[in-house]
């Protein structure tokens, strides 16, 4: 230990190197973060003991690296040379405060400290700086320490001062500080001082924290401090304390019991559990808290109480007061909820399908609507069928639901219930069908859409005939000719003729080549619509692209009547090959 020195006696440390102040820098922050968690908690606790390992073993390597360490302390700050380096944010942050209220100005770390030594230093400043404080200051606590690598410059106190004979205060004199081997002496002459003191008359005395008759800056400049922090202080507390008011009993219930689960009870204690968990599920589905009854449900499987069970809660789910409450609830709620209440009905399985199918037939909120489709159609991409018995719902609308949640599963197993909901009165639902169909392979929705034509409406018409242009087919394509050739074809509505024209020069091949010649070369000369439909018919012959379509279009040319010449190079300048 170096010898204590007064204020105007106390020497300027050497001036150190940027990176060095940093590298101090970094373990003076280190001390104070592991001063406030040994602060937080017990001593023995695993992350107080890991803090103060590395505390010690950053230290040793620093002092490895630079030799002895100074840290030099203010009432508000810690400094190296004349870098600052813990500067005080608060009252309760302020690193210095403890070593300089002591009288304590610098403390030296030399190379070859043990980690007793430090954590002696830690001890004594968590002791002086705590709730309970004890009757000595933080030079006493390190002197007792006998701390061979660490020196103590500490400012003498009123009364130690001319305490021995032949010293006086006067002329400067250092006072000792204190070894382990002259602790008894010391003890014995410090007692001595105070009775002389206190005998002579006129001679100021000390109260525990400063000397009588000294100024008060200190505690004046503390509590003007406390005056200035005050209104962020209350306004933290009251928001803090709002907060933790705010939880609900649910949420504190569940922490108690995921809190009690992790201090490994015995058998009796998750049977008492298990029974108390169902009724906080029940209630946080009741409010419309799908974390907290997440939460409640995966704690129910930690305790497997014996008289629950998830098809027994299930049912509940499904009783129409519940499904009602459930739908209001999701309604009203944003969008993160309803992706909480999603995660809640996917954790209950397949009875969670179940559940959300309820909501979704219920709900009046399009987006929510759209959010439970797409996680139905997630859990029932391996199994379509359990979907089957909502197609024979007396609402339309949930029909054409399941039919839209059908057609993002797509592939050959919702064909046949496709082919059941393709029978259903509402136009709607039919139509949802058609665009269902365009996720099923051709030759399997082909059969489906060809019965959809039957007395179609031209809506209807329209979209099977673009389904069925999907793919040229020999059959469709002799489908879609019987209709051109009917007599009846130029009473169609414009759109199905415009639609059954496409569709056959999608279709179509060589196989309709020679009847759609015979379709432009028809003689139609009084009827009104002859010139659109010949121009119809070559367009489709074009599209067809095959060399004997366009041997087809280049005889029209050289044909001797100008409207078939006509419609032939109008479709040949513009016709599309066949790729």
């Amino acid at each position: 230990m170096s010898i204590p020195i007064e204020d105007s006696d106390v020497t300027e440390p050497p001036v150190q190197d940027e990176t060095a102040t940093k590298v101090v820098g970094a373990w003076v922050s280190q001390l104070g973060r592991t001063l406030k968690t040994c602060r937080l908690y017990d001593g023995a606790n695993p992350t107080v003991v890991r803090f103060r390992d590395e505390l010690a073993r950053a230290l040793r390597a620093l002092l490895q690296a630079q030799g002895p360490v100074t840290l030099r302390f203010t009432p508000d700050d810690v400094f190296c040379g004349e870098a600052s380096l813990y500067p005080a944010r608060s009252r309760d942050d302020n690193l210095a405060l403890p070593f300089y209220r002591d009288g304590i100005r610098s403390l030296t770390f030399r190379p070859g400290l043990e980690p007793p030594e430090l954590f002696a230093v830690l001890d004594g400043v968590l002791q002086v700086s705590g709730q309970s404080l004890g009757h000595d200051d933080l030079v006493t606590l390190l002197w007792e320490a006998q701390l061979v690598h660490v020196d103590v410059d500490v400012v003498p106190g009123e009364s130690d001062i001319g305490a021995g004979p032949g010293e006086s205060s006067e002329d400067g004199g250092l006072v000792p500080w204190p070894t382990g081997a002259a602790a008894q002496a010391d003890e014995e002459e410090s007692v001595t001082s105070v009775a002389t003191e206190t005998a002579e008359p006129g001679t100021p005395g000390r109260s525990d924290d400063w000397t009588v008759g000294d100024f008060t800056v200190e505690i004046e400049a503390g509590y003007a401090e406390l005056e200035s922090l005050a209104p962020e202080e209350r306004k933290r507390f009251l928001m803090e304390f709002n907060a933790e008011h705010n939880v609900g009993p649910v949420t504190t219930a569940l922490a108690i019991v995921r809190a009690c689960l992790g201090a490994q009870p015995n058998e009796a204690d998750r049977v008492e559990l298990g029974g108390f968990l169902p009724r906080l599920l029940r209630l946080s589905v009741s409010r419309g808290a799908w974390l907290e009854a997440r939460e409640a449900l995966e704690l129910i499987k930690k305790c497997e109480p014996q008289d629950w069970s998830l098809e027994g809660f299930s049912q509940e789910l499904l009783q129409p007061i519940s499904i009602s409450t459930t739908t209001e609830h999701v309604d009203k709620q944003t969008i993160e909820e309803v992706v909480e209440y999603v995660a809640l009905a996917r954790g209950l399985g397949d009875h969670g399908v179940e559940w959300m199918m309820q909501v979704l037939a219920e709900s009046q909120q399009r987006r929510n609507r759209r959010l439970l489709a797409e996680s139905i159609a997630e859990q029932c991409k391996g199994n379509p069928e359990r979907l089957a018995p909502w197609l024979t719902d007396r609402r339309w609308y949930v029909v054409r639901n399941v039919v839209h949640i059908l057609g993002w599963i797509g592939g050959p197993s919702i064909a046949g219930m496709l082919q059941t909901a393709s029978r259903h009165p509402e136009p709607r639902v039919r139509v949802e069908v058609i665009a269902a169909l365009g996720n099923v392979e051709p030759k399997m929705a082909r059969p489906v859409l060809i019965r959809l034509l039957d007395r179609a409406d031209t809506r209807t018409f329209c979209a099977v005939l673009h389904q069925l242009s999907a793919e040229r087919n020999t059959a469709t394509a002799r489908l879609l000719l019987g209709f051109l050739q009917n007599p009846d074809f130029d009473e169609r509505p414009l759109e199905e003729r415009r639609a059954v024209y496409s569709s056959l020069g999608a279709t179509g091949g060589d196989d309709v080549i020679a009847d759609l010649e015979a379709e432009l070369l028809k003689g139609n000369w009084f009827s009104k619509n002859a010139e659109t439909h010949r121009a119809s018919v070559a367009r489709c012959i074009a599209r067809i692209g095959t060399p004997e379509a366009r041997a087809v279009l280049e005889r029209g040319i050289q044909s001797r009547r100008p409207p078939v010449r006509k419609a032939c190079e109008e479709a040949l300048n513009g016709g599309v090959g066949r790729e």
